[in-house]
């Protein structure tokens, strides 16, 4: 005999059909054991002692326990000593004070999150066994690289100067340095400095980091010739805009090239060329830009730029093709798939907005330099863990035709909002318990010589 279902209906509401029973796929089960796995794969105590964070058997709050508290600091928006406290209390069953963290907060403890951080970049940052598309199956490795600025406070200027006007000092700020692997959707090396170590002078930073085949591409302001004549030494690749200004020279290096004037004569240009004073052989792609697009991107360098050294009619000009330089061969590349790939750039654009936007990255306290350095480190370590256990999982998790797209933006406000909830659960944490003792630890009045209302009311002085 056969069961029949029956569905409770409101009267005017049309029936629905039954929906099928939802399955989960595998590779998106169990976030929170594969955060948590990953971190317990690392020599936390070890790092943690030869950091000084660690110098006696803790009673409560363990190295483990800082590093799991730190990462899901993204989860609380707004960051203080009495959240991040009960925070550790909630995941480790126990009560934290307040002064008991910010007395840990010193340079020991910066020290040991940020070689938490690159002990994970080193064992994480594998491949993700997706299937490359064939324009990229050339390379091993394709390394975006891009920086993010966080403001912070006044009194952190000292060590983090801002950018300056006429009005002096803007107060201060720090620049984080990502090296982005777009090919395991993973990230190979972060660095903190002053907003004032621009991205010129980061140029070099990727040389040490380079293997032969990796593919670079950067922004306009990595641009270094010396930097590209060394990755090409070293058997690599790089793709990047073309600087204005810069000398150009026929692949003899010995004839001048007027840039504008071939572009107007051709339309188009795929060759090979050198650069400044050094003659550094790079191939050179210009791609014409619809007449619409060129002229907003005119209207915006009029309007970008300072008034008393606005941008010269050649330059202006020049905004009518997209011009790139590489030493990627036609071989390998087209100039519509140089053009294509380079569009691929944008990617680190929205990791930093998911950032921004849901990983409460700019939500930095005034606090001391280690504290802030800390709490950037910490959030960090999460943002390495979140592309591991998350996107390497998901693209080599199931066939391309049986996942769908997903937005990077939209999966990080989901794990935001959802993750702790996700976490508590992996470790079977007494719900009620946690709450009476946060309730106890954390939601009491501070002593102050003013009465407060309890008193006030119960007549208590």
């Amino acid at each position: 005999m056969k069961k029949t279902s029956r569905r409770k209906t409101c009267s005017g509401c049309k029936t629905k059909a039954p929906q099928p029973e939802t399955t989960v796929p595998a590779h998106t089960k169990d976030l929170a054991a594969s955060l948590q796995s990953h971190l317990d794969q690392l020599p936390l105590p070890r790092l943690a002692r030869a950091s000084g964070f660690l110098r006696r058997t803790p009673k409560k709050l363990t190295p483990a326990l800082f590093v799991q508290a730190a990462c899901l600091l993204v989860t609380l928006g707004t960051v203080s000593y009495r959240r991040w406290a009960a925070l550790i209390g909630l995941l480790g069953q126990c009560t934290l004070t307040k002064q008991a963290l910010f007395e840990r907060m010193t340079e020991r403890a910066a020290t040991f999150l940020q070689s938490v951080l690159q002990a994970l970049l080193t064992t994480a940052g594998t491949a993700s066994g997706a299937v490359p598309p064939a324009s990229l199956a050339t390379f091993g490795r394709v390394l975006l690289l891009d920086s993010t600025t966080l403001k912070l406070s006044e009194k952190l200027a000292l060590f983090f100067p801002g950018s300056s006007n006429q009005r002096g000092p803007q107060g201060g700020m720090i620049k984080i340095q990502a090296c982005y692997d777009l090919l395991a959707q993973s990230f190979v090396h972060f660095s903190l400095s002053s907003y004032r170590r621009n991205d010129q002078a980061a140029s070099p930073d990727v040389l040490p980091l380079l293997r032969p085949g990796d593919l670079i591409v950067r922004d306009l302001g990595y641009f270094v010739l010396e930097v590209f004549e060394q990755i090409a030494l070293a058997n690599a690749y790089f793709l990047s805009r073309l600087r204005m200004g810069v000398s150009l020279w026929e692949a003899d290096g010995c004839t001048p090239v007027n840039l504008l004037a071939r572009l107007r004569k051709l339309g188009r240009l795929d060759g090979q060329f050198c650069l400044g004073a050094t003659k550094v052989p790079v191939r050179l792609v210009a791609i014409r830009l619809p007449a619409a697009v060129a002229a907003d991107r005119r209207r915006k360098a009029r309007q970008d730029r300072d008034r008393r050294s606005p941008p010269s009619a050649e330059r202006l000009a020049l905004l009518d093709w997209n011009i790139y330089v590489t030493n990627v061969p036609r071989t390998i590349w087209s100039a519509r798939e140089v053009g294509r790939i380079y569009g691929l750039r944008w990617r680190i654009e929205t990791i930093f907005k998911a950032w921004k936007s849901h990983f409460a990255l700019t939500e930095v306290p005034a606090g001391s330099k280690a504290q802030v350095e800390s709490l950037i480190y910490g959030k960090l370590i999460f943002i390495t863990l979140f592309q591991v256990c998350f996107w390497q999982r998901w693209l080599r998790g199931a066939p391309t035709d049986q996942r769908p797209a997903l937005s990077l933006l939209k999966v990080a406000q989901a794990v935001q909002t959802f993750l702790l909830v996700l976490v508590l659960h992996q470790l079977e944490v007494d719900l009620e318990l946690a709450w009476a003792r946060l309730i106890g630890t954390h939601c009491r009045y501070e002593r102050r010589n003013r009465v407060h209302f309890v008193q006030d009311f119960s007549g208590e002085q």
